[in-house]
């Protein structure tokens, strides 16, 4: 049925193209399936002829409606705005949209409502917003108890979303608020509210951060919000604003802002619900706001989702769940899940939580419960130990394939860990030297070893260059920012190099590991998974090496250390032998051929 009133949407907005662009017709088959509806309401039934009148007229009915929101304050801006379009342009007819819209399956007041909720969810792809999945919108209304809250708020509540879900499930009403920047998206969100005939709400159309004069703090049993993917805040936040007691956002990553603002919006027993991408969790100049909230407790649990719930992006998202009355069980402890793999495709754009996953997910939060690979309670102290970043892949992947091996070493113990140069195209070019040192990035290197080809050749800025830079046979390189992480080992036969910022190098202490060992781990599927819990980024993985360094490997024995360590080299060695005399025999080949070709290579 669904799919037949999607169809339908469809249908009605595509007879709109030839005079107006998507977003206009969308507004206006919701206006007038707003006002269908209205018919058949009894708060508005008998008076909203006052606006139907002049458009079956033919008249222009801004006037009309203009006085009927004031009568009416609730739909106060709702159909003026949806409807402004008609109001200038006279090749609009509404009331050929009208007749068009009157269908015979979807008279009652029902039908209507839920034609509307389907218009509005197939509408938001035409306008390019990412408002919360259904798939999300489900589990955040799950991960509270519905019928013991009297008031909860949605900051950047979109078109309240979650908050439907909550009436849905919940046989009580309790008061609603929420505050959207988007003036559409927030009469759309309070057209919403009237359809599905919710008692209790107040809807703000404002920015969250700006404040307005002797505004009162309202405090609520629930907090969410759904933060804007964005990669700046355009608005300078206020020094003094008290929502910010645990340390002041930056513009650039606003996201700590945001959950600063649920906190400040919790009453005694209230839960707060932030929905983020992973960044957030582990970003290293936001560790202090995050320690200062860690240790005052009001974190509950973290929560890894899948890839690309949101249409078009194919961004992770991340779930932290805050409480300011966490159960006494849970004091002093905060609960990861990783749900990464439990992901659906819902259709070519987009993916959606699995009911596995779902349940998976609700099992382990209400109950506590640990289960290796999946979810685990972690003490604070712990976390500091972690320096306060917040990603479950790294509490629950990393912990679990370290207690693998009976014994363990951090990296920083048997090796010295070093970031590339970081040069701009200028610096580039004002180094450029024919016979210089190759400058080697990501596209150089692949697990056989580095590809000099294409790399650009630079002279030394200075003798630190030398020493910090370049490279000695058995160092290892490993791609630290770039789409897949890549380790490979430095052989005998390396030509003068230095490597780029997006590159480390990993040089091992012959006298405590043997580095043909290290690089077979890092290269193994364990070691790979190893690498992947301490990543960052999404599109991009990045990899910290502070974190690098805190990355644990297995212990062996001397003797095993001496006996496969010297056949890895051997195989190694063996192996680039191979491949040299290979590039020989090729080239000789090559060139023979060549010459009864009659081709001189030589001009």
């Amino acid at each position: 049925m669904n799919e037949t009133k999607k169809k339908l949407i469809k249908r009605y907005i595509s007879q709109l193209r030839g005079v107006f662009n998507q977003e206009q017709a969308f507004n206006i088959v919701l206006g007038i399936l707003f006002i269908k509806w209205m018919e058949q309401s009894d708060r508005y039934g008998d008076s909203v002829y006052l606006i139907t009148k002049p458009i079956l007229d033919n008249e222009n009915p801004e006037n009309s409606i203009r006085y009927y929101e004031a009568d009416f304050p609730e739909i106060a801006g709702i159909l003026s705005t949806l409807l402004s379009k008609s109001f200038v342009d006279e090749k609009i007819d509404l009331k050929e949209v009208y007749w068009s819209l009157s269908n015979k399956e979807f008279k009652t007041k029902h039908d209507l409502r839920d034609l509307i909720n389907i218009a509005v969810q197939d509408g938001l792809e035409v306008r390019n917003f990412n408002e919360t999945p259904n798939s999300i919108a489900s589990l955040v209304v799950n991960l509270v108890e519905g019928n013991r809250i009297d008031s909860f708020a949605d900051y950047c509540s979109g078109i309240s979303n979650i908050a439907l879900e909550v009436f849905r499930k919940t046989d009580c009403q309790p008061y609603y608020y929420a505050e959207e920047i988007n003036t559409t998206i927030a009469l759309i969100s309070k057209l919403l509210m009237i359809v599905n005939e919710v008692e209790s709400y107040e809807i703000i159309n404002k920015d969250i951060f700006t404040k307005r004069d002797k505004e009162e703090v309202k405090e609520f049993d629930l907090v969410v919000c759904d933060m804007p993917r964005i990669s700046r805040y355009d608005r300078q936040f206020r020094a003094n604003d008290p929502r910010f007691r645990y340390g002041a956002p930056g513009k650039a990553n606003p996201e700590w802002a945001f959950i600063q603002n649920i906190i400040y919006h919790l009453n005694e027993q209230g839960k707060g619900i932030a929905i983020g991408s992973k960044g957030m969790l582990v970003r290293g100049f936001e560790k202090d706001v995050r320690s200062r909230i860690v240790k005052e407790d009001l974190i509950e649990a973290v929560i890894t989702l899948p890839d690309n719930l949101y249409e078009g992006t194919n961004i992770g998202t991340e779930i932290i769940i805050l409480n300011r009355d966490k159960p006494v069980e849970r004091q002093g402890l905060i609960l990861f899940i990783n749900a990464h793999e439990y992901g659906v495709r819902l259709n070519r754009n987009q993916y959606s939580l699995t009911e596995e996953g779902r349940k998976k997910i609700l099992d382990a939060y209400y109950n506590g419960m640990e289960e290796e690979g999946f979810s685990k309670l972690i003490p604070l102290e712990k976390i500091q130990e972690y320096e306060y970043r917040l990603n479950p892949v790294e509490y629950i992947d990393f912990e679990t394939l370290k207690n693998k091996f009976e014994e363990t070493i951090a990296l920083d113990k048997i090796v010295e860990i070093t970031r590339g140069l970081s040069l701009s195209r200028n610096e580039l070019e004002e180094l450029e030297a024919e016979e210089g040192y190759y400058f080697i990035s990501v596209r150089n290197i692949d697990e056989s070893g580095i590809n000099y080809e294409d790399a650009s050749r630079i002279k030394p800025k200075s003798n630190e260059w030398l020493e910090r830079y370049s490279v000695e046979p058995e160092d290892i390189l490993i791609t630290t920012k770039g789409w897949e992480t890549k380790v490979t080992l430095v052989g005998t036969n390396f030509k003068n190099l230095f490597f780029s910022s997006n590159l480390t190098r990993i040089r091992v202490d012959r006298n405590k590991y043997n580095p043909y060992i290290l690089v077979e781990f890092l290269k193994s599927k364990i070691g790979k998974r190893m690498l992947e819990s301490i990543q960052t980024g999404t599109t991009v993985t990045l990899i910290n090496n502070k974190q690098l360094s805190r990355m644990e490997v297995p212990v062996y024995s001397e003797k095993v250390m001496y006996e496969i360590g010297n056949a890895m080299e051997d195989n190694h060695k063996t192996y680039e032998h191979r491949i040299r005399e290979a590039e020989r025999e090729y080239e000789g080949k090559r060139k023979e051929l060549m010459e009864r070709l009659g081709i001189n290579s030589g001009l």
